[in-house]
């Protein structure tokens, strides 16, 4: 009985066997952007919010990753204090912050860990004012879930 043919790669790497088996299909291609997505960094589209008020802003934009999030946009003080933007992920509870004082705008980018497969579900946006003795005031939050 001949369990293999001359045809027939050694087994010493995936590809190789993917290339000789789908080779003459056409598919080979195909094939490979598959598996290119399925091990590489998975992404989903961005998905935006909008916070406007009256003593602060945030808006912005947020892609999901596979073990990570990346979070651009801008925080804006409307008053003579400070405004703060929370990011928080979910799962993993990871988060940022990003501050804005004295009627100036803070633009912002940057990426939140989430170091587990698949990422984080959805992030929470928090927007609140701090006030002088250091105590916060919610003024606003949206729940971005992944798409």
């Amino acid at each position: 009985m001949i369990l293999f043919s001359e045809s027939v790669p050694p087994k010493n790497s995936m590809g190789e066997i993917m290339r000789t088996l789908f080779r003459s299909t056409g598919v080979a291609a195909a094939t490979a952007a598959v598996l290119m997505t399925a091990t590489g960094t998975a992404t989903a589209a961005p998905v935006g919010w909008s916070m406007p008020g009256g003593q602060g802003s945030t808006y912005g934009t947020a892609n999901f990753y596979n073990r990570s999030v990346g979070i651009s946009g801008r925080v804006e003080s409307h008053w003579s204090g400070c405004v703060q933007a929370v990011f928080q992920t979910d799962p993993g509870n990871a988060f940022e912050t990003r501050t804005a004082c004295n009627n100036h705008t803070t633009t912002f980018g940057f990426t939140i860990p989430t170091d587990f497969p698949g990422g984080a579900n959805k992030v929470f946006v928090t927007l609140a004012k701090i006030n002088p003795n250091g105590t916060l005031e919610w003024l606003g939050a949206r729940t971005l879930n992944r798409p």
